[in-house]
């Protein structure tokens, strides 16, 4: 029967069957067909039938654990079980102990269908829980291990987007998780901790409640004995633990303020377990008895019965005080960096609360320990906080935001240390109150370590931006650098550890490099400005060039843009002395541009001789301070001179032309009709100086130059005057 039932079990293992064995052997290492005999021996498939069917169940759990063998059901004999032993084995869906070994379970996401074998790769996801050292720190490891670094790195978050509220809500549920992982931790640990007297199976103490039977046992002295063997292995083990709760915790590197107070009450609860079952009947049986016989260990266990007293009031007190700062310390838990910074005042008050008032947690190290973790606390939160809990490293938020974040966790840590100070010199100044003695290289240490970080992060992304900015330059050449910057930069954000822990040392070997690569390049850039003005043409092209160079706002090109400032200033003094020999050589007879009248044509010259002597120094006077030297002053002084005389030329001319335009009536008071002198045919009389007014006159409006009305009107009806002129010819 038992043997029909398990070929029925072999003939239903078909490719689904074989894939979920596939997955059994790698999970647990053993070979494909020790596997399948060994699931072979369940006495039912039906949990597996399920998981395969549809409609049927989405999760399927099979453990590998140690129980006792399995007889004739499972329908072999099982090689090297005997009846009794106790062997690894396969159970479906649950144990019949508690789960001590593996885990293995497998999760279908839809059920509208059967698994189809050739696909089921595809529509079963699977995983392990090790609980062999214990079923919470298995299920604590799974989350921890697999399923947060598995949400930290998707970018599919459903109908959340990248707003800030979405981005709040990723945050949220990423610290949800890390506070359960923390509290699975920290209930394995009280699990693991808890310490229970060893039990005592050959004595029965509950014969030892009466008087009578007292005095008996005390009077025999194998039983004295014996009891005197059971309070000393009891006494060793108290001894054990009591000597553990003085050492030094071995704790986490970033552990905060809140697991102090768990430690405190792990270690009360473990001390009040022992109180209890030394005043459990067991105990007081044993210490009755030891009594009545005068043994000599009793003192001894008195001794200890007071130490343990003793520590267990002392993790009393330290829990009760430590509680006090659960409230003021929550806001470290979050990643809402500016209420952290509002309630850094509570929290040192707390703080200060408890070294003037407990009487077991004030000494100097506990003080400076708890505030150690203080700021562990804060480091952890604002990593958080810049990285939303992960989600984005430094290097792919948008470049005001990180800024913004990475500020105001420096804000947030100067607050901290600001309010320790100012809490330290309180103390000092109040006569008669312990002062507080304290290491502030400990405790400010990481935080102060932290933030040389953040400035190495803001001067590595203040680099990037300025690089940035050659992208957009219009200098030919310059973007080869730009392109040789981001290759530099794309190397170092590709580095796979933590930016933003300090401990991390190969960071600041890596940043050393980037800067080393940075300066290089910074010379190269240097050199690439010199070669631009290595041979000066002009000073107004010069500068135009010069103000591209300055716009990029690059720190490392001060120095060069003042050496070429100065060397432009140079050749802006030849091209003084250059436009005065021009001027003073043609201002006579000055060359016209084209179609220009005479006067206009001549204010025209002169004001391109100026703008060419303007323009370098209005571009001096703005950009640099060079003319405050005494060369510029030099500089300065000939450039008065040779505009001024510019100006005058202009103001001359245009004035004298103003006065001509007085007499303009003359030409227009004119006989419309004259005789030629020698045919005596009449002849239009058009005064050709009336086309060079209405020239000058637009030529002149042009220039922005003052022109009378009666000059205006004239222009204005030139189109009337050739009109009627044309008329009569």
């Amino acid at each position: 029967q038992y043997e029909t039932a398990r070929e029925n079990r072999r003939a239903k293992v078909n490719a689904s069957y074989k894939y979920i064995f596939e997955v059994l052997s790698a999970g647990v290492g053993l070979d494909l067909p020790t596997v399948e005999e060994l699931m072979l021996d369940v006495p039912s498939f039906d949990a597996l039938d399920s998981f395969f069917a549809k409609g049927g169940s989405k999760s399927l759990k099979i453990f590998y654990q140690e129980g006792d063998a399995r007889g004739a059901e499972c329908g072999r004999v099982i090689p090297g079980a005997v009846k009794g032993s106790r062997i690894s084995q396969f159970y479906v869906e649950k144990t019949p102990d508690k789960i001590v070994g593996l885990c293995l379970y497998f999760v279908r996401y839809k059920n509208d269908t059967s698994i189809n074998e050739k696909t089921i790769h595809e529509e079963i996801s699977f995983g392990v829980l090790d609980a062999t050292g214990g079923l919470l720190p298995g299920v604590k490891d799974v989350i921890e291990k697999v399923f947060l670094p598995a949400i930290l790195a998707t970018s599919n978050w459903g109908t959340l987007g990248q707003s800030k509220e979405d981005t709040k809500d990723k945050q949220n549920f990423v610290e949800t998780i890390n506070r359960y992982i923390s509290f699975l931790g920290g209930a394995a640990a009280s699990i693991e901790g808890t310490v229970e007297l060893k039990k005592v199976d050959d004595i029965n103490f509950s014969e030892l409640q009466t008087f009578d039977k007292i005095t008996a046992a005390a009077d025999n002295h194998d039983t004295v004995h014996q009891l005197e063997e059971v309070l000393m292995i009891w006494y060793r083990q108290i001894e054990h633990v009591l000597i553990e709760s003085k050492q030094i915790r071995r704790e986490a590197k970033d552990s905060g303020p809140l697991t102090e107070l768990q430690n405190w009450k792990y270690t009360s609860a473990k001390l009040n377990f022992i109180i209890e079952q030394i005043k459990g009947q067991d105990c007081k049986a044993v210490i009755n008895v030891l009594k009545v016989a005068h043994s000599k260990i009793l003192k001894s266990w008195q001794e200890l019965d007071g130490k343990i007293t003793d520590a267990a009031n002392e993790s009393k007190d330290n829990v009760k005080y430590l509680s006090a700062l659960e409230k003021v310390c929550q806001p470290l838990y979050t990643t809402d960096v500016v209420s952290m910074t509002q309630g850094i005042p509570n929290l040192i008050k707390a703080v200060q609360m408890i070294h003037r008032v407990s009487k077991y947690y004030n000494t100097s190290e506990r003080i400076t320990s708890l505030l150690i973790k203080v700021t562990n606390q804060m480091v952890t939160t604002c990593k958080a906080y810049i990285t939303d809990a992960g989600l984005n490293r430094v290097w792919d938020q948008e470049t005001p935001t990180v800024i913004g974040k990475i500020n105001e966790c420096i804000c947030l840590l100067k607050e901290y240390q600001k309010c320790f100070r100012e809490a330290k010199q309180e103390i000092l100044e109040n006569l008669g109150e312990k002062a507080f003695e304290v290491s502030e290289m400990y405790i400010f240490g990481k935080s102060e370590a932290f933030c040389r970080r953040l400035e190495k992060i803001m001067e590595m992304i203040a680099i990037e931006q300025n690089f940035n900015a050659l992208t957009l330059c219009a200098i030919e050449g310059i973007d080869l650098m730009a392109v040789k910057f981001k290759n530099v930069y794309h190397i170092f954000q590709k580095k796979p550890y933590d930016t933003l822990d300090p401990q991390v040392t190969e960071f600041d070997t890596d940043f050393v490099k980037f800067m080393s690569e940075v300066e290089r390049l910074e010379a190269q850039l240097q050199t690439f400005m010199r070669t631009c003005f290595r041979k000066i043409l002009s000073s107004e092209n010069s500068l135009q060039l010069l103000q591209r160079f300055q716009n990029l706002n690059m720190p490392c090109l001060q120095e060069e843009i003042a050496r070429t400032t100065g060397c432009i200033l140079q050749h802006y003094v030849a091209e003084l002395e250059a436009t005065k020999k021009i001027y003073q050589a043609q201002k006579d007879d000055p060359p016209l541009a084209r179609n220009m009248p005479p006067i206009a044509g001549k204010i025209l010259w002169v004001r391109q001789l100026f703008r060419r002597v303007n323009e370098p120094i209005s571009y001096f006077h703005k950009h640099s301070n060079i003319l405050a030297s005494p060369e510029g002053k030099a500089v300065v002084q000939s450039y008065n001179k040779l505009a001024y005389v510019l100006v005058e030329f202009e103001v001359v001319y245009h004035n004298a032309w103003l006065k001509e335009m007085s007499q303009l009536q003359y030409p227009l008071q004119s006989t419309i009709f004259v005789r030629h002198p020698k045919t005596e045919k009449l002849l239009v009389n058009f005064d050709p100086q009336i086309l060079e007014i209405v020239r000058e006159t637009k030529c002149m409006m042009k220039l922005g130059l003052e022109v009378p009305e009666q000059a205006v009107k004239i222009a204005i009806i030139e189109n009337k005057l050739m009109s009627n002129k044309l008329q009569l010819e």
